[in-house]
């Protein structure tokens, strides 16, 4: 996804360890809304160049708030976990069963990759160019599947869903939905919300696991 371009021998790189963390956090959330953009404008391998021209910075200034293109992808990432995984603890005393929690971080979540449609290709891991971004999203996707199949086992024990239903199956179908929506909203250049499918995904996703909507 992020690919660096060569320095120019004048700027120097600095070392981790140097790169004041304290230093202006609203600017480096500015460089990571960026690298959305640029994903979001059809960019698959994103250079340090294009991003340091899209947020109006030298690159020797972009290092300063990250230490290479490994530093941001971590970044995009933890932003994209953070949502993803914490809409549980968001909705779960709002919710009153565990069937309607599941429909409300559904929605939740539609609604985040409409509001931020370069995450969309993350999510989809077609912006992952390395094995080490690739392990990254792995992980963060089957972070997010034990989360959702942990609601669909309180669901089963609650009733709301068949006793027979197997949960893996069930929680790759409710994943693949949302990832198929964003994979919609990615290929119609970003017209096509991903929350407006929310009627029709979730009364697809309750048939599917012998679920009445509620």
């Amino acid at each position: 996804m992020l690919v660096e371009a060569p320095t120019p021998a004048t700027d120097t790189m600095p070392d981790e360890n140097k790169v004041d963390r304290r230093r202006r956090p609203e600017r480096r959330f500015e460089i990571l809304k960026a690298v959305m953009s640029l994903l979001e404008k059809g960019h698959r391998r994103v250079t340090t160049a294009d991003l340091a021209a899209e947020v109006g910075l030298s690159e020797a200034a972009l290092y300063r708030h990250f230490t290479g293109k490994d530093a941001i992808f971590h970044a995009l990432t933890e932003y994209l976990q953070e949502h993803l995984l914490k809409a549980e603890d968001q909705l779960v005393n709002k919710a009153s069963s565990s069937l309607s929690q599941l429909r409300q971080i559904c929605e939740y979540h539609l609604q985040f990759f409409s509001d931020h449609p370069g995450m969309c290709r993350i999510f989809l891991v077609e912006g992952v160019v390395t094995r080490s971004e690739s392990v990254i999203m792995n992980n963060i996707i089957k972070d997010y599947g034990k989360q959702i199949q942990a609601i669909l086992a309180k669901a089963q024990d609650a009733g709301e869903l068949p006793k027979k239903l197997a949960l893996e199956a069930a929680t790759n179908f409710y994943i693949g939905l949302i990832q198929a929506a964003t994979l919609r909203f990615v290929m119609s250049g970003f017209t096509a919300k991903p929350l407006d499918e929310l009627p029709v995904l979730w009364e697809f996703f309750c048939r599917g696991v012998g679920a009445a909507e509620k």
